[in-house]
């Protein structure tokens, strides 16, 4: 009696599993040309602070106990949007038997998988899993700070632009019908010359701060070399290196900290990694192959901060390097989270001050224009 139950329970489990697995692959066949356009938009919906949550609920699951991939097939049951999208994807990769880091491709920065892929590996999932949501949820914070430092003085700027366009179109021609504009006082011409400006290329303004957007943004990725070393040291620019460094010591020591040999972590860093980050790799690499004994001295590429490579150096031969490279790394995460916000107060006051002299210079324009007319 007691051996029919159990067949019977372990038929309906089996039918379950049979059943969910068709499911998936009917989902997957069901997928046509569109889902390319889709795959993309939501990969564009999948923002930082989306990773972040979405790990985060993963980890708790996993932690009070439920497997991971039935973690995910909950959370795939509540989710909506790109999440729900994204933990369909990894439903997919994991019905047909590959680990959830597999699934996570694509979705993830390859730090990330790699860090889960080893806590997969090692038998910490869930504190691996935890500490990539740490660290995204970190990121996310700093660049909001950045970005809050920086709304309400462009929103000031904007909002001036848009009055002044608007003079331009009611006030100042009343004033011209009374004078002609020639004859106004040369801040009244300079005010209109700008209103002008504002209302015919008011675009190329847009296009240009993009350009130096996506300029800043590949230099600080792709230069390296002599002149790198002299762009990091110039105030504001270094932070890139900072964090990128943060980043690298604390993954680093995480995937160390599991199991995973120096060179072979290594050689995982470097998969995908933008030129900067990689060309740091290779000539630690490179150190490596030399017979670079210390690892600190292989870490002393000009990535890491010359102060925490002599910290390095001098535990590299005790227990516990790994997690030495894990504090480091938060704390140097830490700092340049502070240094970052300190930048977002800097360029909010100087936006500011732009303002502020923006709206002087109306003031004073209209002021002297009304001063002739009368």
């Amino acid at each position: 009696m007691a051996i029919a139950k159990q067949r019977a329970a372990d038929s309906q489990k089996y039918s379950k599993r049979a059943g969910s697995q068709k499911k998936v692959v009917s989902r997957v066949r069901s997928r046509g040309a569109g889902d390319t356009f889709q795959r993309a938009l939501n990969r564009l919906l999948f923002t930082t602070a989306e990773q972040q949550a979405l790990l985060e609920d993963i980890a708790t699951l996993v932690e009070d106990g439920v497997p991971a991939n039935k973690a995910i097939e909950v959370i795939a049951k509540i989710e909506k949007g790109p999440k729900k999208y994204v933990l369909e994807r990894m439903e997919d990769k994991i019905a047909q038997g590959k680990a959830i880091a597999d699934g996570m491709t694509g979705w993830f920065s390859q730090a990330t998988v790699e860090l889960i892929r080893s806590g997969e590996q090692g038998g910490t999932l869930a504190k691996n899993i935890r500490v990539a949501a740490e660290a995204l949820g970190s990121k996310s914070d700093t660049f909001a700070s950045l970005a809050a430092s920086l709304t309400y003085p462009l929103v000031v700027i904007i909002a001036g632009c848009a009055v002044l366009i608007y003079l331009n179109h009611s006030v100042f021609k009343q004033f011209a019908s009374i004078k002609p504009i020639a004859q106004w006082p040369t801040q009244g011409q300079q005010l209109v010359g700008i209103a002008n400006f504002l209302q015919d290329w008011w675009w190329l303004v847009i296009v240009a701060i993009i350009m130096i957007i996506i300029g800043m943004t590949y230099m600080l990725s792709n230069l390296v070399g002599e002149t790198r070393k002299t762009i990091d040291a110039i105030p504001g620019l270094g932070i890139y290196r900072q964090l990128a460094a943060a980043r690298f010591m604390e993954t680093l020591g995480l995937l160390i900290s599991n199991g995973v040999v120096f060179k072979q972590a290594l050689k995982i860093l470097q998969h995908k990694a933008n030129p900067y980050l990689s060309w740091h790799l290779m000539m630690m690499e490179f150190k490596l192959g030399r017979g670079r004994s210390n690892i600190a001295d292989v870490l002393d590429t000009g990535l890491v901060a010359n102060e925490d490579v002599m910290r390095l150096r001098a535990i590299a031969e005790a227990k516990g390097f790994e997690h030495a490279l894990i504090r480091l790394g938060k704390f140097a995460g830490d700092e340049g989270a502070k240094t970052v916000r300190k930048i977002g107060k800097i360029g909010g006051g100087v936006l500011l001050a732009i303002a502020a002299m923006f709206a002087g210079f109306m003031v004073m324009g209209l002021y002297s224009v009304g001063s002739s007319l009368s």
